[in-house]
């Protein structure tokens, strides 16, 4: 860890708690317990989590939806040593994360959730969506591309190439915390 050591704000309730029953999409019984909770987030400020449990079937989802949305805001690291492969992202369900040393696009789907990972979590994502796709793909090439990224993955995990991270978010909450000096973030007027 670096010398500046600052404590994350802690998660607190703040004003908003309901919970019902409805019929679940899956089993069609009703029996979808549904959880609605403001708190004050750290990183995302005030936020709305929506738990989704069955008691019947047994889905569970958990949605998180920031209320206080920011500016656009782009967010830039270069991972250049094997130590910031620890180095945390908070990633929203609207950002797109660009990495151009592998050409690897995240874009964010209908269904995107929020989610708070580290560099090494992110490049294990990667390699998860590699290999779904080499299941799928039965062409030479793609084996070859297939092969020649996860030979690339390999050498940023072993802190042998640097990574640069972009990340584009539309509400402006996603962020890298690396140490000061390492993360550019600026953000764009007009949205």
């Amino acid at each position: 860890m670096n010398g500046n050591k600052t404590e994350e704000p802690k998660t607190v309730y703040i004003e908003y708690e309901s919970s019902y029953i409805e019929i679940c999409p899956y089993c069609r019984e009703k029996s979808l317990e549904i959880r609605e909770v403001v708190h004050q987030q750290p990183y995302l400020r005030k936020t709305l989590i929506i738990s989704k449990n069955c008691k019947k079937c047994g889905f569970k989802k958990t949605e998180m939806l920031p209320l206080n949305p920011r500016k656009r805001r782009i967010i830039a690291f270069k991972m250049i040593k094997k130590e910031d492969l620890y180095v945390k992202i908070l990633r929203t369900s609207t950002a797109t994360i660009f990495l151009p040393e592998l050409g690897a696009v995240i874009d964010p789907g209908i269904d995107a959730p929020y989610f708070i990972t580290n560099v090494e979590g992110l490049l294990s994502r990667i390699e998860d969506a590699l290999e779904r796709i080499r299941v799928l793909e039965i062409s030479q090439e793609s084996e070859y591309e297939i092969t020649k990224l996860k030979k690339i993955i390999k050498k940023i995990k072993e802190g042998k190439h640097s990574l640069t991270i972009i990340i584009d978010d539309p509400i402006g909450l996603s962020d890298i915390l690396a140490p000061s000096g390492k993360v550019i973030r600026e953000y764009v007027e007009g949205y």
